[in-house]
């Protein structure tokens, strides 16, 4: 598995590349995903690294608690390319069958810290609490191998609606952090809307 930290590639699905358009384009009571940041060449090959038994952790950052870790992991399961994940919050819950792979685990932070990006989102995620007159929240979510982010988003929750709009959103999330294809960067004859780079 060769990283890139110096580039960082990004995603080619044009399924992906229309959702993160839409998004980005929203209304204002709308939930917006940005485009994810990747920081490996291979994000699917470690999706099945990280998860062998199809189960894998959501740690979730939130001082305020808004919506349960539970909620979280149930939102987030089941979606993207196959081989598809299920989330847990807490290993007592894994079958006799199932087994984590250590260190691997989807990290979210609610209305995080203005320090919490890259490594630190992984090692020591620090989250604000809200201001009482917002009505987005911020949230950075990773996917993370011990230490280091393999591919991160941001995303900006209505609070109002924030356990509707993640469940929603749910697919999206998993699809941008764990895409079928990313761009490479150093291949010139790539294009932002192809594919198979």
């Amino acid at each position: 598995m060769k990283t890139r930290p110096s580039a960082y590639a990004r995603s080619l699905s044009g399924a992906t590349l229309a959702v993160g358009l839409a998004f980005l384009a929203g209304c204002s009571n709308m939930t917006m995903v940005e485009y994810p940041n990747y920081h490996v060449a291979e994000v699917e090959s470690f999706k099945t690294y990280g998860a062998p038994s199809r189960v894998m952790m959501v740690e979730v950052h939130d001082r305020e608690n808004l919506v349960t870790p539970e909620t979280w992991a149930s939102a987030l399961s089941n979606h993207g390319y196959p081989p598809r994940l299920d989330f847990i919050t807490d290993a007592g819950d894994l079958a006799p069958n199932q087994t984590l792979r250590d260190g691997y685990r989807v990290v979210v932070a609610v209305s995080p810290s203005q320090t919490t990006m890259g490594e630190k989102i992984c090692t020591a995620p620090e989250t604000t609490d809200y201001p009482a007159d917002t009505t987005r929240i911020p949230v950075r979510i990773a996917f993370c191998a011990g230490d280091s982010p393999i591919s991160e988003l941001r995303a900006h929750f209505i609070k109002d609606e924030f356990e509707q709009h993640l469940i929603e959103n749910g697919d999206t999330i998993i699809y941008q952090l764990f895409p079928r294809y990313i761009r490479d960067d150093d291949d010139h004859r790539c294009g932002m809307r192809r594919a198979d780079c």
